[in-house]
């Protein structure tokens, strides 16, 4: 029986592609979760410094733009939960007055831990910035008003 050829064939060599290569494919999919949950909450933080503004935009004076604009920006927000103690919202309003701007940038910290394996940090702060001009033709408290009109 010497003259018999045994065939080796790759019987087993499927399984052991799949040990190889699972880890590798829940690596990716979890790279494509973390790179979802990144570019939600960044577009979720440029929607709200949007809101801010536009809020703020329409006060009618500058502590009032400040007022509208932290809740404008808490109430975009409200729908999520991965905003870690509440977004953080900071109004420039140096340029405050009729032909004027109003800045406002929004930031939150975002809780990555349950993606920590695969290399990123535990949190991460994002932050969206948006800028709007103050109507010219608007009244405000504080704009004076020309002589003679009552």
């Amino acid at each position: 029986m010497t003259g018999l050829r045994r065939w080796r064939g790759d019987g087993g060599g499927m399984s052991l592609e799949l040990v190889l290569l699972t880890p590798v494919f829940v690596m990716f999919l979890m790279l494509l979760a973390a790179a979802g949950r990144v570019v939600d909450a960044q577009s979720q933080i440029d929607g709200a410094a949007r809101d801010a503004v536009r809020a703020a935009s329409i006060a009618r004076s500058a502590p009032d733009a400040v007022r509208f604009a932290e809740r404008a920006a808490a109430d975009s927000l409200r729908g999520t939960h991965w905003c870690q103690g509440g977004p953080r919202v900071s109004t420039d309003t140096g340029r405050w007055g009729p032909g004027g701007r109003v800045t406002v940038t929004v930031s939150c910290s975002v809780d990555l831990g349950d993606l920590a394996f695969i290399g990123l940090p535990g949190s991460r702060t994002f932050s969206g910035d948006a800028v709007a001009p103050i109507d010219t033709y608007t009244y405000r408290g504080t704009d004076t008003a020309p002589e003679g009109a009552e």
